[in-house]
């Protein structure tokens, strides 16, 4: 499974924003310079955010994105949903058809095909945004431990 840019983009972004949690909201401007992404792009994908309700804006002086729940209960499964990525390895998987396969109706992988696809959710579906930002502290503090930046 590859990950498409547009979700690579949101969990940098929600790890920003996670990052900030219980703090002052963040403006899209900030979230793109720090991810070095292109702000319209970021837009699109806040929009997507948004409208799944794992993030919520403020408007006016201040204002921003903020998380819209607590990042322990943010699922990696809603985030891929949320901006439209699918765990199916292929097409088939989903009931659509592939136009380059002609295996489609006997295809001795389809078991296989589904079995990875269960295992790839119920990876997305334990780990939490929480999990994640837990993760990049621990490398932090191993860099400092050693010296490193």
């Amino acid at each position: 499974m590859r990950l498409t840019t547009k979700t690579r983009y949101a969990l940098r972004a929600l790890v920003e924003l996670a990052q900030q949690y219980d703090e002052k909201p963040l403006s899209l401007a900030m979230i793109a310079r720090r991810q070095r992404v292109k702000p319209k792009y970021l837009e699109q994908i806040l929009f997507k955010l948004r409208r799944a309700r794992l993030i919520k804006g403020k408007k006016g002086p201040g204002g921003g994105f903020l998380l819209a729940r607590d990042p322990q209960e943010i699922r990696l499964k809603e985030i891929l949903g949320a901006v439209g990525e699918s765990t199916a390895p292929v097409q088939c998987v989903l009931g659509k058809a592939d136009k380059y396969c002609s295996h489609n109706a006997l295809c001795p992988m389809q078991e296989c095909w589904q079995e990875l696809k269960g295992r790839l959710d119920s990876f997305f579906d334990n780990y939490t945004l929480h999990d994640v930002c837990s993760n990049k502290e621990r490398k932090k503090q191993k860099r400092s431990n050693r010296g490193e930046r």
